[in-house]
């Protein structure tokens, strides 16, 4: 080979490298573009190194282990709480949110194994379901300030994520 054609053809490479990036950090954008949450998509997507190169059902996938995440650390504040509460009403508010997270993180491992088996409709399902107990317990402390109103905020937002996420696998 000329000294030219090498050189031409390491400069190919070099620029086809370094748009790599680009394609996948434009896919994020793309895929988060169509979610109500677009910034906690986007940066929730991005801090998982598992993002970068991946499609739109491993960003799903992504996706749905950051609320599953959410789902146990808003559990274990739950508990936290729970030590320390002395108020009956709040007690009784922040049993009714253990029972709800109990049943948002089983739906959430449902999930997971739904969406390894591509069964996406399962996953809306479920993560649909997990939403609606986080929001159930939220509605709990109607009569009082909830000190879960963050965290709750925060796991739906992740869901809802999921579920524009998954809505986009084709």
């Amino acid at each position: 080979m000329n000294p030219i054609s090498v050189f031409c053809f390491l400069t190919l490479l070099s620029i086809g490298l370094n748009q790599i990036p680009q394609i996948y950090g434009d896919l994020i954008s793309d895929t988060c573009g169509k979610a109500l949450y677009k910034d906690v998509c986007e940066k929730t997507l991005r801090a998982d190194p598992n993002s970068r190169g991946a499609k739109v059902d491993g960003l799903a996938k992504i996706a749905l282990k950051a609320a599953s995440s959410s789902a146990k650390t808003t559990q274990g504040q739950i508990t936290s709480l729970l030590k320390t509460a002395k108020d009956k009403a709040v007690i009784a508010a922040l049993k009714d949110c253990n029972e709800n997270y109990d049943g948002a993180n089983s739906q959430l491992n449902d999930s997971l194994k739904a969406m390894v088996n591509k069964r996406y409709a399962d996953v809306n399902i479920w993560v649909t379901a997990a939403m609606t107990d986080g929001d159930s317990c939220e509605d709990g402390f109607k009569k009082g300030t909830s000190p879960l109103t963050q965290a709750n905020t925060n796991f739906g937002q992740l869901c809802s994520n999921v579920l524009a996420i998954t809505n986009q696998i084709k």
